[in-house]
């Protein structure tokens, strides 16, 4: 597979001159590794998850971080927390040295568990996801369709559906099998955790009702909400949080529920192809959570500070799909899968902006035109936007 420079790679080197250790964090199969190893090609490499890797630096952690502790990139760093404390130990020696260790890992709470224990201060995370649009476009010249069907998962973007199908089929069987057994200790099949996942894709871009999963799947909400915990700490789900103010209506308090990726989305509703998606009960719903994760990629990444991400409903139906909070201010999108806009189409998110006092909006469409619908109101094509966007 042909390589393509990473958005993130800015990031990754500005990190190595603030930070003794850089880690990099996100879900299995996004690119870590590659993308590691693309950016310093001639640091030293250890995965942790191979046995004569782990067996030569958990023997004797001192000794392998006195001899390769310097421009030094451990993957899957999360399986061997012991190795913490003594990188801890070794980074003090040189306290104001940086750039000298990279760690990789897919594991979010473990990893970062161990790390705030162990090296605070001492470490910048970096969290890198499957590809945006604008990388697979750079990559393939594939169309905001096809990449919106198949998700970003680096490896089998480029393959035809079936095979595709099949990879995704393995990445769910490899996390119910592996990953929720070793951390949750659940009592679910993986026949069940299938059939508790497929049920959860129904609820995508839905407020997020762990008690009536529940009650449809026959389990108690507490287990419901662990494993939602868990999807959450793999990078592979993400619950929108509500936008609370005074201003003296009755609103929404539940979040939204949202697939990061869609091609893991869809190969759960059985969406196979761009026909299905083009008639699925589900398209509206499916591309709202596609555009909603492609911006919260570009402002993570451009940000200064972190950003904070919410939606904004009241009990009367009026909603912002997006509200992005930065060191500007308030920014809204509304997310419309028509290829046309008029002005009947977005009341609510209007009643929504002049509730919260916003002075512009931004409708994203599937269509190709941008045209300014209102003083206030943008129409923007989601593809312009998404290959326009300065993810660089």
């Amino acid at each position: 597979m042909r390589l393509v420079k990473r958005s993130l790679s800015g990031k990754l080197h500005a990190y190595l001159k603030l930070f003794p250790v850089v880690a990099i964090i996100g879900p299995r199969q996004a690119g870590k590794t590659t993308f590691a190893r693309m950016e310093l090609p001639d640091w030293g490499y250890f995965d942790l998850e191979k046995p004569s890797d782990f067996g030569r630096i958990s023997s004797d952690r001192e000794f392998f971080l006195s001899q390769y502790g310097e421009k030094c990139i451990i993957d899957e760093a999360q399986t061997l927390p012991e190795l913490f404390p003594a990188l801890r130990s070794h980074i003090d020696r040189a306290r104001n040295k940086k750039g000298r260790m990279v760690l990789l890992g897919s594991v979010n709470p473990l990893l970062v568990k161990s790390i705030s224990e162990s090296l605070s201060g001492r470490i910048g995370f970096i969290e890198l996801s499957p590809f945006h649009f604008k990388e697979a476009k750079s990559l393939y010249k594939i169309d905001l369709e096809e990449f919106w069907l198949k998700g970003g998962y680096p490896e089998p973007l480029k393959w035809n559906l079936q095979e595709h199908s099949v990879w995704i089929e393995q990445y769910v069987k490899t996390f119910v099998e592996r990953d929720v057994f070793s951390i949750l200790k659940t009592t679910l099949t993986p026949q069940k955790q299938v059939q508790l996942i497929t049920m959860l894709a129904h609820s995508h871009g839905r407020l997020w009702n762990a008690s009536h999963i529940a009650s449809a799947f026959g389990i108690s909400y507490h287990t419901v909400n662990h494993y939602i915990e868990l999807m959450e700490n793999y990078f592979l789900v993400r619950r929108l949080i509500p936008y609370h103010k005074n201003i003296g209506k009755r609103l929404v308090k539940s979040p939204k529920f949202y697939f990061r990726d869609t091609g893991l989305l869809h190969f759960l509703l059985n969406i196979s192809g761009t026909e299905k998606l083009r008639t699925s009960p589900y398209r509206g719903f499916s591309f709202e959570g596609f555009i909603i994760e492609q911006l919260i990629r570009k402002y993570t990444l451009e940000a200064q500070n972190p950003p904070s991400f919410y939606f904004y409903r009241t009990a009367q139906g009026d909603e912002i799909d997006l509200l992005v909070q930065d060191d500007r201010g308030l920014a809204a999108y509304e997310i419309k899968t028509a290829v046309s806009i008029e002005q009947s189409d977005i009341r609510g998110f209007q009643k929504a902006m002049e509730q919260l006092k916003l002075e512009k909006g931004i409708i994203v469409c599937f269509g190709k035109e941008n045209f300014s619908l209102s003083r206030k109101i943008e129409v923007k094509s989601a593809e312009t936007l998404l290959k326009a966007a300065a993810f660089d």
